[in-house]
């Protein structure tokens, strides 16, 4: 079996460290007021790679808290993907030339195809496409919008991209498991590699995934934590042992 990574997730709103709920930013949870501290905390406990989004970018369009990102950077030394307001092939530049490992498109990537194939051209494997839907529609704009445009149609668009993270924005911070049909169907549809985000709440979340690879869907390639690690339902390095061992086993 395929790498199968747990990505912890840093969600960044006004410097701060926080977690949304379904996305709404009237329902936010503040963590830390030090994501950097965070951060340092799951790389301690193994992670290899971090998810980070500028909540303010993704509602306003352009990186909003860089000069946090920029110190959580500086400081971590693992894969680092980033994403939120990054709509021009100036911010992708910014950001590699820090040291971020992945770039995250999401409203940009949507609205302009042009870009999206700019950036796959200039920057490949960097790019990441972040696909977020709600009740099987595109949300946009830091999830206060929707797009209308059919999920078939748009993994033609997406031909070339190497990474995508799933998120049902109906199930991100409800701690109420993922979506497993939507994941597979998701899955069959894009060929490229799927990182499942939104519900996970348990080891048992992270089991059902695995299973997946299992029978067959083997292009789901990690999974983002959020509030699970954040509200102490999964433990870290527990799942990150899993995900090895389910791997080597299948090897």
């Amino acid at each position: 079996m395929k790498p199968f990574e747990i990505i912890p997730a840093i969600d960044i709103l006004d410097e701060k460290c926080v977690r949304l709920t379904q996305g709404e930013y009237n329902r936010v949870e503040e963590f830390s007021n030090d994501p950097t501290e965070i951060a340092r905390k799951w790389v301690d406990l193994g992670a290899k790679r971090l998810h980070v989004v500028d909540l303010n970018g993704a509602k306003d369009g352009y990186p909003v808290n860089l000069k946090t990102i920029t110190k959580l950077i500086q400081a971590i030394k693992v894969k680092i993907q980033i994403g939120g307001g990054i709509r021009t092939i100036e911010s992708i530049k910014n950001y590699l030339n820090e040291g971020v490992e992945y770039l995250i498109l999401g409203t940009k990537a949507f609205q302009d195809n042009k870009f999206l194939k700019e950036a796959l051209e200039l920057f490949d494997e960097k790019i990441i496409v972040g696909l977020d839907l709600r009740n099987n529609k595109v949300a946009v704009s830091g999830w206060q919008e929707n797009i209308n445009i059919e999920i078939d149609e748009l993994a033609m668009q997406m031909t070339g991209v190497k990474q995508i993270i799933y998120t049902d924005i109906t199930k991100d911070g409800t701690l109420s498991g993922p979506n497993l049909h939507s994941v597979e169907q998701v899955a069959s549809l894009f060929d490229s590699n799927i990182i499942v985000s939104g519900g996970i709440s348990s080891i048992n979340d992270i089991i059902s995934l695995l299973d997946l690879k299992k029978k067959g869907v083997k292009n789901i390639s990690g999974v983002i934590l959020g509030k699970s690690l954040y509200k102490g339902t999964i433990d870290l390095t527990s799942a990150i042992q899993l995900a090895k061992k389910e791997c080597e086993i299948q090897k």
